[in-house]
C-alpha cells in the first residue's frame, strides 16, 4: 500500500537573466550546495516532452558527505560505526510544469519541510550559474476560498502588504493591469504597502472581490466594472502564486493577520511516486486553477 504525504503547489518566479531555458538546465544539470554540515542537490531528474506533455521530475535530496551508519558485528554481538559517504538523509518528489511554471512538492516532515524547499530548491539554482544576475524564488498558490473565508470574517481592513513580481506566463484579468504596469517598468518585484489609522478602516472591498473570484467556474466569470485599485489587485496577484501578501483587520476588536501563505493549495499523494502519475495529478490542479481563476496567457 503506497505511502501517502502532502504536496504543495507553487510557482517559480524567474528573475533577473534567469528565463525558462536556463531554469530547467539547472533542474538538469544542478551543482551542489551545502548547509549546515548537509549537502542538497537534484537527482533522479528526467525530462518529458511528447504528445503535448512537458515536465521535469526530480527529488530534492539531502545527504551527508561524511554519513555514519550503525551495524552489527555478528561475531563480536556489538555495535559499531561506520562511515559511510553521501549517506542520503532524505529527498522530496517534485514535477516542474514549464506551461504555468508551476512547481509541486513533497513536504518531508522535520527534513524538507516547506520553507526549507524553497530555500535549497532556489539556492541550487542560482548556484548552478554562480549567482550570477539570476534570481529564483517560489511563491506557493493559495486555495482562494480558505483565503476569501478568512478575509471575509474581518470586521474592516486596516493593512495591506504585497510583494509581487510579474507572472511568466500566465495572468489573471482582475490584475492584468497592475501585470501591464510591472512589465512596462521592467520590474522584477515591487512591494505595495497600505495602512490605514487605527481608527479607520481602509476604504477598500477586498474581501468581495477575493469571495467573488473564489467562487468564479470555468463558466462564471468575475469581472470588475473598474480596474480593482493596487493594493487589492497586489492581493489577489500574490493569491495566484506571483508573490506574497498579508491582509490585517479586526475581528471582535481585535486584530488578526491573515498571509497568503497560510491557506496553500495542496493535495495528497504517493510518497514514492511514479513521475508520470505525479504529472497528471498535479497538471490537473493547475489546469483547474488556471479554468477557475480565468488565467490567460
Amino acid at each position: 500500500m503506497a505511502k501517502l504525504g502532502t504536496y504543495y503547489l507553487g510557482r517559480v518566479l524567474k528573475l533577473g537573466t534567469l528565463d525558462q531555458d536556463k531554469l530547467m538546465k539547472a533542474i538538469k544539470e544542478p551543482v551542489s550546495i551545502s548547509v549546515r554540515g548537509s549537502s542538497w542537490t537534484f537527482i533522479d531528474v528526467e525530462e518529458v516532452v511528447s504528445e503535448g506533455k512537458h515536465y521535469i521530475f526530480g527529488r530534492l535530496s539531502k545527504y551527508k558527505p561524511q554519513g555514519e551508519v550503525t551495524i552489527v558485528d555478528t561475531q563480536r554481538r556489538t555495535e559499531e560505526t561506520q562511515i559511510e559517504p553521501n549517506l542520503k538523509v532524505a529527498s522530496s518528489p517534485f514535477v516542474y510544469i514549464p506551461s504555468h511554471s508551476g512547481i509541486a512538492f513533497l513536504n518531508v516532515y522535520n527534513h524538507i519541510e516547506q520553507k526549507v524547499f524553497i530555500s535549497r530548491f532556489c539556492t541550487i539554482i542560482e548556484e548552478t550559474y554562480q549567482r550570477f544576475f539570476v534570481d529564483c524564488d517560489i511563491e506557493l498558490v493559495s486555495d482562494l476560498q480558505s483565503f476569501a473565508a478568512k478575509v471575509s470574517s474581518l470586521d474592516g481592513i486596516y493593512h495591506v502588504n504585497a510583494k509581487i513580481s510579474p507572472p511568466n506566463p500566465m495572468f489573471g484579468s482582475l490584475w492584468a493591469e497592475l501585470k501591464d504596469y510591472l512589465i512596462s517598468r521592467n520590474t522584477d518585484r515591487m512591494t505595495v504597502v497600505e495602512e490605514s489609522p487605527e481608527t479607520t478602516p481602509l476604504n477598500t472591498d477586498l474581501p468581495l472581490h477575493i469571495e467573488k473570484a473564489a467562487n468564479q467556474t470555468e463558466f462564471e466569470k468575475y469581472e470588475s466594472e473598474k480596474p480593482l485599485p493596487i493594493g487589492d489587485a497586489a492581493i489577489l496577484m500574490a493569491a495566484d502564486g506571483y508573490g506574497h501578501g498579508t491582509v490585517k483587520g479586526k475581528r471582535d476588536n481585535e486584530f488578526i493577520t491573515i498571509k497568503t501563505s497560510e491557506t496553500v493549495k495542496n493535495f495528497t499523494f504517493d510518497k514514492s511516486p511514479e513521475p508520470e502519475e505525479l504529472y497528471q495529478k498535479a497538471v490537473g490542479i493547475f489546469n483547474e486553477i488556471k479554468n477557475k481563476r480565468h488565467l490567460g496567457h
